[in-house]
């Protein structure tokens, strides 16, 4: 692909943010944050087979109370993005606040929340209460993996894949009224829909005006009795239908970054290790329901905030989380997590130079 000079200006432009991060992990320097993972529940309605987070959910975990959560953010500093989880973070019918709480203390100016879709009334209504809150860009990602009943079968949930044309058709009229509203869709690539992307995508396209549709690997510890990562012939043939999407060719600059992490997740499944290096997890620290702190969600907790008066940067700074940084730059662990290596490849000097 030859790209414009106003695309190669525009791309420079857009990466000048992760350079700068890139230089801040070459002199070890690990603030201010890029964003923030929040996984606000563990409460969750939806029995999806490749869930990562499958062993706590619904076990009654004591979630963090919104006054908890306040301090957190107060010892944080600078957030400029935040990435909320769970469980289905609709749950908690504080979820407005809990946004509106980094977005005046945190300094924050983007706000992502996935959902299921199952609760569509509540999510429209919380979604209308938090841009009334945030005067900033919320992106609502709606989780689709397949069509009608593929979908159905991946959630667990008869009937779900309704409700996300439901959650959709209610969000995509709140858009218009609310410019700084994002819908996008995130699907992830399986042994239980790999035979049926190519429909996914075309469905997407024909049905969907999304900003985005980011199709990613499964990743962490999923239940390995109930699903498996896609077979990786069939995945490197689905590449190349992958970037034929109609609704990813909306932005280049979005489709030159995506192409890349394809490639890269392609070939961290063959060689199963970690092929460039993963600095954004020293800049997108994570905090579970709980209060438990980690470097990386796919990786063990380095503390949990209940336990430090709710100082936040007393576990960042720990020996413990500092070791585990060390680990990760030493190239001990690897991953397909599309948050971390899409972010990983602008604050790559040799991947932008190839890009």
């Amino acid at each position: 692909m030859t790209m414009r000079l106003l695309d190669k200006i525009k791309l420079i432009k857009n990466d000048w943010p992760m350079l700068k991060f890139f230089f801040r992990s070459v002199f070890k320097q690990d603030q201010p944050f890029f964003g923030l993972f929040f996984q606000i529940t563990d409460r969750c309605n939806a029995r999806c087979a490749m869930c990562f987070n499958w062993q706590k959910i619904n076990k009654g975990n004591k979630e963090l109370s919104l006054d908890e959560i306040n301090k957190i953010s107060k010892s944080m500093g600078t957030v400029p993005a935040l990435s909320i989880g769970g469980g289905e973070p609709f749950f908690r019918d504080d979820l407005p606040e809990i946004c509106e709480i980094f977005y005046k203390n945190n300094k924050t100016k983007r706000i992502s929340i996935p959902t299921n879709s199952l609760l569509t009334e509540k999510i429209l209504q919380s979604t209308k209460r938090i841009l009334e809150l945030c005067p900033i860009k919320v992106s609502i990602v709606l989780s689709l993996d397949g069509v009608g009943e593929i979908h159905d079968k991946i959630r667990g949930v008869k009937g779900i894949f309704q409700k996300v044309l439901e959650n959709y058709k209610n969000l995509t009229a709140l858009a218009l009224e609310r410019p700084n509203l994002r819908i996008n869709v995130n699907s992830t690539i399986s042994s239980e829909n790999e035979d049926y992307i190519s429909e996914l995508i075309d469905f997407v396209d024909e049905n969907l005006n999304v900003k985005f549709h980011t199709l990613e690997v499964i990743r962490g510890s999923f239940n390995e009795k109930n699903i498996k990562a896609p077979s990786l012939e069939k995945y490197k043939r689905l590449i190349n239908r992958l970037m034929a999407s109609k609704t990813l060719g909306k932005d280049e600059i979005h489709k030159l970054f995506y192409g890349a992490y394809h490639q890269l997740a392609l070939r961290t499944m063959a060689e199963k290790k970690q092929i460039i290096p993963c600095r954004i997890s020293s800049f997108m620290p994570v905090i579970d329901a709980e209060g438990n702190v980690y470097n990386c969600e796919l990786l063990p907790p380095v503390g949990n905030i209940r336990e430090t008066g709710y100082n936040f940067m007393k576990i960042w700074h720990s020996d413990k989380a500092k070791k585990q940084r060390r680990d990760i730059a030493d190239k001990r662990c690897y991953c397909t997590h599309y948050c971390y290596q899409i972010q990983n490849i602008p604050m790559s000097p040799v991947q932008l130079l190839k890009l």
